[in-house]
């Protein structure tokens, strides 16, 4: 009797430690893909303040700009392969639920993003501003749908 509450007791415990290792691991992926997030948000503005805003452009300060953002965008889709819409998320359970139309929706933001480096190459501001504005817009029709506010 006593031998099988001590086998219980034991594998509650491995059960137990198995379940927050999980947890821990979910949160561990909410937590890079906001701070992934947060980087973009940043490095975003930055882009944006070089070809839209500031009168006096560098092309090469806004062509840096573009290739972090390409960088940064690449591992997006598979930072939500994994379904992790429970916890401290702002990602909304349609994310999964329309996995294609999610995957069509940042597809759309990348090749935004990815194409402003193009005109920079040229030193074309008002293209470059034009797939600036684009991706913003991509940006913001997936936040409507996929983010929780």
């Amino acid at each position: 009797m006593l031998k099988s509450f001590f086998l219980t007791i034991t594998l509650l415990s491995v059960f137990s430690a198995a379940h927050a290792v999980q947890i821990s691991d979910r949160e561990k992926q909410i937590q890079a893909r906001q701070d992934q997030f947060e980087e973009i948000k940043s490095t975003f503005k930055q882009l944006r303040y070089e070809v839209v805003i500031n009168p006096n452009f560098d092309e090469r300060k806004a062509r840096q700009y573009a290739l972090k953002l390409i960088e940064l965008n690449k591992p997006l889709l598979t930072m939500f392969e994994e379904r992790s819409d429970q916890g401290k998320t702002k990602a909304r359970s349609q994310v999964w639920d329309h996995w294609p139309d999610f995957v069509k929706q940042m597809n759309s933001y990348r090749n935004a993003s990815n194409s402003v480096l193009e005109p920079l190459r040229y030193v074309n501001r008002e293209d470059a501003a034009m797939y600036v504005n684009q991706a913003a817009k991509t940006c913001k029709a997936c936040h409507r749908l996929y983010k929780k506010r």
